[in-house]
């Protein structure tokens, strides 16, 4: 902790009104394998020091690098922020005060016989080929501002796989560990599992037909959609005018059936207990029963809205913002399990994964996805045929009020470079607009 005291005290010292230092030390390991083996072993071993400044109504961020002398850079940095336009939006760090709670240490034991006990399970499904990746992540992260010092670890296991029959589509599941709990419910086994069940599922596929649908998403299709509901939650994008949640604030925009969390503190990929503020990270209550309960608030934002921060502030990767951003979205599970959900649809569709979503007109909330790894038409309570290229056309906001029911437990889902680590059920959803994807 010594380090980023440190460097509070030399900002100050040089200038700055307010500073908030964040140090990030981080082990990964990636293991990749396709084809019966293993392919690439990779460990990265890195450090991050990012520093936030505030004088005179004005701020910005610097990443101090191995070697630098943190004076000479913080004397620099204290020297362009008075350089800049005033920040208007900014009204003062976190001021400090109440304990945070820190994540439980996960510890795997040999990622080798993880990745063994993914392979056999996508290998006992009678799939053709199955290949993926486990990447284990463990960072220790210390932060200190001129009014609180916080440090603790983070870790967590993030296993992909993708599964090929003798046709060459695909089956692919995805989840996040972060207890001993979660992996032997979800862990490398499960997702072996889940993802060669879907390849073998995933058979003559044939064009999809446009239309709309009543669709039954899977865990990590839906959990992708809640990155994007969480996202537009943040009161800065609400204030800027990039959400399609502005002047939502107590109005109905779901169904009884859905609440919505941000929760930091369930084990999971995105657990934390401080923000980059150093406010003490909690559960909370965004959606409730389908009425919009709170945005995702910093200090500032929470000043401007009149209320509290939910202690959501992210500096990103060298601080030079803070601005709102979900930890961890948590979608509250229903009564039924999601077979029994099935059982009940006359005719739609079962969409077990989407990527490249993308919006027409943001503040509207007119986006479109394009469903993978899993189309399934459902006839009469049953899987019946697989479908392939097919476009989700919708709304975010209609497609949140036609939500009809939520599945009885909530899975761990992440999917790479698209969204943000989430838990979501299987959700049943009405009246879902299919185009073909041309």
């Amino acid at each position: 902790m010594m380090d980023v005291e440190r460097i509070v005290r030399i900002a100050l010292e040089t200038g700055a009104e307010e500073v908030a230092a964040r140090r990030v030390e981080s082990r990964d390991k990636q293991v990749r394998f396709s084809r019966g083996g293993m392919d690439i072993v990779n460990t990265w071993q890195t450090v991050s020091t990012g520093v936030f400044i505030a004088t005179d109504g004005r701020t910005t961020g610097v990443e101090i690098k191995r070697g630098e002398d943190p004076k000479e850079v913080l004397e620099k940095a204290v020297r362009f922020c008075r350089r800049l336009p005033e920040n208007r939006d900014f009204v003062g760090l976190y001021p400090g005060g109440g304990g945070s709670r820190e994540p439980d240490p996960f510890h795997l034991e040999d990622i080798f016989d993880a990745v063994k006990e993914a392979m056999d399970a996508g290998r006992r499904e009678g799939v053709k080929r199955i290949s993926g990746e486990l990447y284990l992540s463990d960072e220790k992260v210390e932060l200190a501002t001129n009014y609180t010092t916080r440090e603790e670890r983070r870790s967590f296991l993030i296993t992909t796989v993708r599964a090929f029959n003798e046709e060459g589509t695909t089956g692919q599941a995805s989840t996040h560990v972060a207890d001993e709990d979660s992996y032997k419910k979800w862990g490398p086994g499960f997702v072996g599992e889940k993802a060669a069940k879907l390849a073998s599922m995933n058979r003559s596929v044939r064009q999809g037909e446009e239309g709309n649908y009543t669709v039954l998403f899977d865990p990590l299709c839906f959990g992708a959609l809640l990155s994007e509901v969480s996202e537009a939650l943040s009161a800065f994008l609400v204030d800027t005018g990039m959400s399609f949640f502005i002047d939502l604030l107590g109005e109905r925009v779901s169904t009884d059936g859905f609440t919505l969390y941000d929760d930091p503190l369930r084990p999971g990929g995105g657990a934390r207990g401080f923000d980059d503020e150093g406010a003490p990270t909690r559960r909370n209550l965004l959606i409730e029963k389908g009425i919009l309960k709170s945005y995702l608030h910093t200090h500032s934002t929470a000043k401007k809205f009149s209320t509290s921060t939910t202690a959501n502030a992210s500096g990103g990767r060298i601080m030079s913002t803070l601005l709102p951003e979900g930890w961890q979205p948590f979608l509250a599970p229903g009564r039924r399990s999601w077979e029994d959900i099935l059982g009940d649809i006359k005719r739609g569709l079962y969409i077990a994964n989407t990527w490249y979503t993308r919006y027409q007109d943001l503040r509207a909330g007119d986006f479109s996805t394009i469903p993978r790894d899993g189309i399934f038409l459902i006839e009469d309570g049953e899987i019946k045929e697989a479908w392939g290229g097919v476009r989700i056309s919708e709304n975010m906001l209609k497609l949140l009020k036609n939500v009809k029911e939520v599945s009885s437990e909530a899975l761990p889902s992440h999917w790479w470079g698209e969204a943000r680590r989430a838990y979501s059920p299987h959700v049943l959803v009405d009246n879902v607009k299919i185009t073909k994807a041309r």
